[in-house]
């Protein structure tokens, strides 16, 4: 269970339609947001995000260059990668349990990984700083839609990816709750936390990771 403290944050041009919840998370610089949802017989409207919230919550500026899409179909496991860019993400249809782990070798919660809910039955919106490596599964009936915006442009770089199937971070979350999961080829031949940064980082520093 993901622990949050509520951020409060001071917004002068904060939308007169709808509160705006920010809360921290067990990793720096992850952050949920939260809006209202407000539903009527003809369906519903949902601020997802201002910028300018999540600016004054982390007094930095946040410049959008690329707006992504994904589909997953239900099964379907995609992770762990650490792209070079700030990402804010918002699945808009289907379920995803999404799963967060620190890969920022100078951060003192290295290694650390939370699971995070989202979807059309947790309308949530995250907020992920660079170094922090993401990964989610449709734990749902049909195809999870998920669409996230980056602070830079894909260069077709190598990116820092780790197993989905590491014992030491799946044993902080629970494990993935499905049997048969659809994972790429390229996502199976990742390898563990400490293959990725064992000559890096003194592993004995971390309780979550001995």
């Amino acid at each position: 269970m993901v622990c949050y403290c509520i951020l409060f944050v001071n917004l002068a041009m904060m939308s007169f339609m709808s509160n705006v919840h920010i809360t921290t998370t067990e990793i720096p610089g992850v952050l949920v947001y939260e809006r209202e949802v407000f539903a009527d017989n003809r369906g519903f409207f949902h601020e997802v995000v201002e910028l300018q919230d999540l600016e004054k919550a982390r007094e930095k500026t946040i410049a959008i260059k690329q707006w992504n899409h994904s589909q997953s179909l239900p099964g379907v496991i995609r992770g762990f990668h650490a792209e070079p860019w700030e990402k804010i993400v918002y699945p808009v249809k289907g379920q995803a349990m999404a799963v967060l782990v620190d890969f920022r070798t100078d951060s003192q919660t290295f290694g650390k990984a939370i699971k995070i809910l989202l979807g059309e039955n947790d309308r949530k919106t995250l907020f992920l700083p660079q170094g922090v490596a993401n990964s989610f599964a449709n734990i749902g009936t049909t195809e999870l839609d998920y669409l996230y915006m980056v602070t830079d442009y894909y260069t077709g770089k190598p990116t820092p990816s780790v197993s989905l199937h590491d014992p030491l971070l799946t044993r902080q979350f629970g494990g993935w709750p499905i049997e048969n999961p659809i994972i790429s080829e390229k996502d199976l031949e990742n390898p563990t936390l400490m293959e990725k940064f064992g000559q890096e980082v003194d592993f004995s520093k971390f309780p979550w990771l001995s």
